[in-house]
């Protein structure tokens, strides 16, 4: 029977209370957030006229439906001093408005560092369940089902994205090595919910396809010719065979020789072009060229060293002309445009997300530092400071760490 609060209010059959409709809203916010999820793997492949990203789109509703159940039920969910960093990283970065070298490139900065700190946040308050954070890192996953296929389709059809080098292949608009970092991302987060126990047939096919994920995130990574990637499949790789330990004896063995053979089928579809760009990794690193991101760096060290402390700007490495450009380093790139100050505060928050994963025994305690050693790897040769998949990671390693004192059934590895 419906409860109606209030003396004077008189039912009508049929009519939710406040209480069921904000439940309400929070859930499509919740299934929103998911989509969103879904969709950063290959957020590039779809624009939608001035909105831009489909992320973007779906972003906005998620948000207005989030903050009409925040002002519905006056709840929410209580901060932790990492969110708090993120504000004062985040801050940093708009008072930097002030000295900006190019104040239109640091508005518009501005303008995205608001709107991912808002997501941290979004997300802490919606995903305060394990079965939820396990909703999220699925939903990831099968979002870079598409990057993969989009890859494929474009190795498939002949369509390298650059013939200036070797030749190699990228789907979903993305850039090779950022593609890359994305799936390779995904190794370790599909190889957690593949040996996390299930329930019911829908269980039993995820399982599969998770495992199913791995090689085929190899195979896309190799024809992104990324030896960025290469690097990064290192610590998912180390997680794999860590969590397999845990398995029983026959289904370790049925579990990794399907993936050997699976490997022993793809290696051959491998292009050469790929596998003589990947062996040209001892060359680059002999020649301190590393793709000539060394040049670039001694570039971007100049234009620290002109403004040290304060930095140049958030977002001016980005402008054109004299600026800059991307610094294809995180550290650097938030180093010279917010100088040691910004810096530190990025590195106290990285540093919070690691302890947060290592003071207490948690569901999953291998899958964040995995996460976070690969990020930090993706890190060194990828702009990232600004893009949805860092603050999206940096988010569920938070939320898996604080979910500690919640441990469920997920906690264990089982071979049913």
């Amino acid at each position: 029977m419906m409860e109606w609060t209030h003396p004077m209010q008189i039912p009508q059959q049929g009519l939710p209370s406040q209480k069921t409709r904000s439940s309400v809203m929070r859930f499509v916010a919740f299934v929103l957030s998911l989509v969103f999820i879904f969709i950063i793997p290959w957020e590039n492949a779809i624009t939608i006229g001035e909105l831009g990203t489909l992320t973007r789109a779906i972003g906005l509703l998620m948000t207005a439906l989030w903050v009409v159940k925040i002002l519905a039920t006056g709840k929410f969910r209580k901060p932790r001093p990492f969110h708090m960093m993120i504000f004062l990283f985040v801050g940093w970065n708009c008072m930097s408005t002030f000295w900006s070298l190019s104040t239109p490139d640091t508005t518009q900065s501005m303008k995205t560092y608001l709107q991912l700190a808002g997501l941290t946040i979004i997300l802490w308050d919606l995903y305060d369940t394990p079965a939820a954070l396990r909703a999220a890192l699925q939903a990831y996953v099968l979002g870079a089902y598409v990057s993969i296929g989009s890859t494929v389709a474009t190795y498939l059809a002949g369509n390298p994205i650059s013939e200036l080098d070797l030749p190699r292949y990228a789907g979903a608009g993305l850039d090779a090595n950022e593609l890359a970092l994305i799936l390779t991302l995904g190794i370790p987060v599909a190889w957690h919910l593949a040996v996390s126990p299930v329930v019911g047939k829908k269980g039993y096919v995820l399982r599969v396809i998770n495992y199913v994920y791995v090689p085929c995130a190899l195979f896309a990574t190799m024809l992104t010719g990324s030896r960025m990637g290469l690097f990064t499949m290192i610590p998912g790789l180390l997680f794999i065979l860590g969590r397999s330990t845990q398995l029983k004896g026959p289904y370790m063995i049925l579990v990794l020789g399907s993936l050997a053979v699976a490997a022993l089928v793809l290696q051959p579809l491998i292009p050469q072009s790929s596998i003589d760009r990947l062996g040209t990794i001892g060359s680059s690193i002999n020649e301190r060229d590393l793709g000539g991101r060394v040049d670039l760096w001694r570039g971007i060290i100049a234009t620290f060293s002109e403004h040290p402390f304060l930095g140049a700007g958030s977002g001016t490495l980005r402008a054109s002309g004299e600026i800059g450009t991307v610094a294809h380093n995180t550290f650097l790139s938030v180093l010279a445009e917010t100088g040691l100050i910004g810096l530190t505060v990025l590195v106290i928050l990285l540093a919070m997300a690691a302890y947060q994963t290592l003071r207490k025994p948690i569901w999953g305690y291998g899958l964040w530092l995995t996460v976070l050693i690969d990020w930090t790897m993706g890190a060194s040769a990828l702009t990232l400071e600004r893009t949805k998949l860092t603050w999206l990671f940096l988010s569920l390693v938070v939320i898996g760490a604080s979910l500690g004192g919640e441990r469920d059934k997920s906690s264990s590895v089982v071979a049913d």
